[in-house]
């Protein structure tokens, strides 16, 4: 079910799911329905572990890969992206 009534939803909102998996929630398909911008977890997801291999290496990682990996692995797993 989605965490808030769905009439609370409309255009000139953002909404953002920081699920990491599924990337798409049922949230996120209301919100765009309803007319929201929307931002799913993936970036999240990547941003956070750019940050961690930063953190433990020393090393600038490469977040726009990261990204892209996240996003193929939630695909490769039939997760709608």
């Amino acid at each position: 079910g989605l965490p808030l009534p769905a009439g609370l939803l409309r255009p000139g909102l953002w909404v953002a799911e920081v699920v990491y998996r599924p990337l798409e929630t049922e949230l996120l398909r209301a919100a765009r329905a309803s007319g929201c911008a929307t931002l799913d977890g993936g970036g999240m997801a990547a941003f956070q572990a750019a940050d961690a291999f930063r953190l433990f290496t020393g090393r600038e990682p490469d977040a726009a890969r990261m990204l892209a990996d996240i996003e193929d692995l939630a695909g490769a797993v039939g997760t709608p992206k």
